[in-house]
């Protein structure tokens, strides 16, 4: 009996039979793309104009979008095109049960910004509060309204009008921010003598995917030959284009987009090029669970309450159903004649391959755990598991760098156990180290923002670094601190408990160097020791 390897074998040779004809024929097909002619969608522009296409057997008719026309998805499943350029909002029609598949991802992050005239000094979300903002019609916005809840803002605070496409407006002062890309407007202010800010849902945590190069589940039932190809040699085109960008400019300037000027379209292809970030992944590629996260956040903002399943919209060119139906009628017919000359070398071969992928696989296992463990033990305290002092100094300076960047207010904390020496020589030292955990846990319950840095010092020191974080915040936080501590006693593991207290030192940050914030903190701390122990003192 064949072997499944061997079934496989012979399928795939057939199947590659089968795709001969398109190779010698060419098909037409059209591409929808999402906005007028410019560098964002240079890839295919190349594949054309370097023959990519031609020689996959493929004859494409690139179709320019404009504002206010029907989306491109819209004209995908009218059947108006086969191919189209969309945003992350597919997944919504996938999760409504409309069949369409992505199938590749050129941008790993999403262009879309909201953008502010730098005199306004609009810097934060915070800041939009009750202000007038432009949005893209619903799901083009999603990434912006994901960051405001992504801080924790209502999304009704903002006076939300319909974009109008126009950056005059912003300068006008028809609107407060304009959502506009990184790779475009930016440019228009600059040439016009504007400085701005840009509100980059990136810098929060947000991050979507943009230009996705979808098509239908009927496109690629009954064409999937023609389907391949033309992925293949859209992203062959984009790979040329990113790496030959000066003539890919004079192309899309003399042929496609003569109204935009050659630093104009320098300018966007050199922010293209970081969203596509071509020397970090493979260009197209796509991620299930980062789809997953982006599918939630769309149905958290309301955009949808579709319940289909979102691996649905993905397109696994080497697993379609129609290809095993027609891999198992040529197995049925010369699986004898193949299995007699190349079985029992294949099996051989089959086997020494398993082998050395098990042993690669695990040696390679082994190395990443090492390398994890390594990382943990070279940046986090081995008691209490948060960083220690090399880490919190490395990464609190890399956050004040991020605060001064952009103009936010920040504090640091010193806390120090009160007379926790006392525990030590009372109970001892395996005691000792049971209140620093349990002192660990209570600072993390009572820390809310993911990007807030706590760190032990060393002993029972421990300091805390608030981004984006005024003074009179700050001190309630550590007031409710020193609260939970005095509060909350531990039960050690023999059945005693054992009560004890804080003090902490606070100072607004007030140099890029954690270091010299930190000794303003320390001596904050030393007064509020000095004053009585279990106490906030403000550093002046």
């Amino acid at each position: 009996m064949l072997s499944y390897a061997m079934r496989m074998l012979i399928g795939s040779t057939f199947l590659n039979m089968l795709y001969l004809p398109f190779s010698f024929a060419q098909q037409e097909i059209s591409l929808q793309l999402r906005w007028y002619h410019q560098f964002q969608f240079a890839g295919y522009y190349m594949a054309l104009e370097k023959g990519f296409y031609q020689d996959a057997g493929i004859k494409v008719n690139i179709l320019e979008g404009k504002a206010g026309s029907l989306n491109p998805v819209s004209k995908l499943l009218n059947e108006e095109v086969d191919f189209a350029v969309t945003n992350s909002g597919v997944a919504i029609h996938r999760m409504e049960g409309k069949p369409v598949l992505a199938l590749a991802a050129i941008m790993q992050t999403s262009p879309l910004v909201w953008i502010t005239l730098k005199d306004k000094n609009l810097t934060r979300p915070q800041d939009l509060i009750d202000k007038r903002v432009y949005v893209l019609p619903p799901p083009s916005s999603a990434e912006l309204l994901t960051l405001f809840k992504r801080e924790g803002l209502d999304t009704n605070s903002l006076i939300k009008k319909a974009t109008s496409h126009k950056i005059e407006d912003l300068i006008e002062d028809k609107v407060d921010a304009f959502d506009g890309y990184i790779s475009n407007e930016p440019f228009l202010l600059k040439e016009l003598g504007y400085e701005y800010n840009l509100i980059s849902p990136k810098d929060y945590g947000v991050n979507f995917y943009s230009d996705i190069l979808v098509t239908t589940e009927k496109m690629a039932m009954q064409n999937p030959a023609v389907v391949k190809a033309f992925t293949q040699a859209s992203l062959k085109g984009w790979e040329y284009a990113l790496a030959n960008i000066e003539e890919s400019i004079e192309i899309i300037h003399h042929k496609y987009a003569p109204n935009k000027s050659l630093p104009h379209l320098r300018y966007e292809a050199e922010k293209i090029y970081e969203l596509v970030m071509p020397n970090i992944v493979q260009i197209g590629h796509m991620n299930p669970g980062r789809w997953r996260v982006i599918a939630q956040n769309y149905r958290e903002l309301g955009m949808t309450d579709g319940q289909h399943d979102i691996s649905g919209l993905f397109l696994n060119h080497s697993d379609e159903n129609f290809r095993w139906l027609i891999n198992i009628v040529f197995i049925a017919l010369a699986s004898i004649l193949v299995l007699i000359i190349i079985a029992w070398r294949f099996a051989y071969l089959s086997s020494s391959l398993k082998r050395e992928i098990h042993r690669r696989q695990y040696a390679e296992n082994r190395l990443k755990k090492s390398i994890e463990e390594l990382k943990i033990k070279a940046t986090h305290d081995p008691l209490t598991q948060i960083y220690n002092r090399r880490a919190f100094f490395e990464k609190g300076d890399e956050l004040l760098e991020l605060a001064y960047r952009k103009n936010f207010k920040s504090c640091i904390f010193m806390l120090d156990l009160d007379h926790f020496k006392l525990v030590n020589d009372n109970y001892g030292h395996s005691v000792g180290d049971q209140v620093l955990i349990h002192t660990t846990q209570l600072l993390n319950q009572n820390i809310v923002r993911k990007y807030d840095l706590l760190g032990r010092l060393g002993g029972e020191e421990f300091a805390l670094l608030l981004i984006d974080c005024d003074l009179e915040m700050a001190v309630n936080i550590a007031k409710r601190i020193l609260k939970s501590i005095e509060t909350t006693p531990l039960t050690t593991k023999d059945k005693v408990n054992i009560s004890i207290t804080a003090s902490i030192g606070v100072s607004e940050v007030n140099s890029s160097s954690i270091e010299q914030n930190l000794i303003n903190a320390d001596k904050a701390l030393y007064i509020a020791k000095e004053e009585g122990r279990n106490r906030v003192n403000i550093y002046n």
